[in-house]
Order: C-alpha cells, then structure tokens, then sequence
C-alpha cells in the first residue's frame, strides 16, 4: 500500500473519531438539557462532554484540512488524475446532508414520545450520524481539491 492512500485513510478515521466525538457530545447535551427542561434532571452536563466536543471539532477539523491539502497535492502531482465528476459529488453531498436531517427530526420525534429521558448515548445513532457526515464531508474536500488554487498548475478563475 502506498504511503498516500495510507495517509488519506488515517485521516479519514480521524475524522471519524473526531465526529463520533462530536456528535456523542451534541446528544449527551441535548439529552442533559431535555432532562433538564422536563424537570429530570439539574442540567450539568459533565466536563468531559466539553472537553470532548472541544477536541472532537479540533481532530475534525485538522483531518479536513491535511486530507484537503493532501489531495490537492495529489492531482497537482497527477494531473491526468480521473475524478468523480462534479454531479454525482454534489448528489452524494445532498444524500448525506438529507440522512442527516431525517435523522434528526426522527430521533427528535421519538425523544418527545419518551415519558423519561434517557441520559445515556445510542452508539446507532451515533454510528448513522458519522456515515451520513462523511457522505458529506469527502464529496465537500474531493470538490474543495479541484477547485482550489494551483489546481494543474493554474489559478481558476472567480466565477
């Protein structure tokens, strides 16, 4: 295996890490705080929930931004690379982001029939969360890398 695809996965199962962080510190907030406005519960989330939000954003973020970097070194290297064309990567795109928000508005929906909330996590969830971000974030640095600057050694063009 090749040191670049090498690279590229250990990124993307950072980025996976840091969204399993994120996203479980997300629904153990709002957990804590349905809790809380139901009258269940004081509404104190532990300080692990923030440090691991903090950090969950933090290897996010970094993971986009060297698998971004990364690429675009890759098709400046290897110009006559063959890519997804643009349609379909904003189709994965609009399929993710659509997954995401379904999911939402349905755990949502099944949190308000509850008569008592539960504080603990649902690793499903969680899991179906994570896959539907990363339909949405590889197509979004795929489509980030062509169009960045020096992309084949030319500026594009604004428009």
């Amino acid at each position: 295996m090749s040191s670049f695809l090498a690279r590229m996965g250990f990124l993307v199962v950072g980025a996976m890490v840091g969204l399993s962080m994120m996203f479980y510190s997300f629904e153990r907030l709002s957990l804590v705080q349905l809790a809380h406005t139901l009258g269940q519960g004081d509404g104190r989330p532990p300080g692990t929930v923030q440090a691991a939000l903090f950090v969950g954003l933090s290897l996010l973020n970094l993971s986009a931004l060297f698998a971004l970097n990364r690429w675009a070194k890759f098709l400046r290297e290897f110009p006559t690379t063959r890519q997804a064309p643009v349609w379909f990567l904003v189709a994965l795109l609009l399929f993710g982001g659509g997954a995401m928000v379904w999911a939402l508005a349905t755990h949502s929906g099944w949190l308000r029939t509850l008569d008592e909330v539960p504080l603990s996590v649902h690793w499903g969830y969680i899991g179906f969360q994570v896959v539907a971000a990363m339909l949405v974030l590889i197509p979004l640095v795929l489509l980030g890398a062509r169009w960045s600057p020096g992309y084949k050694g030319q500026v594009n063009p604004v428009g």
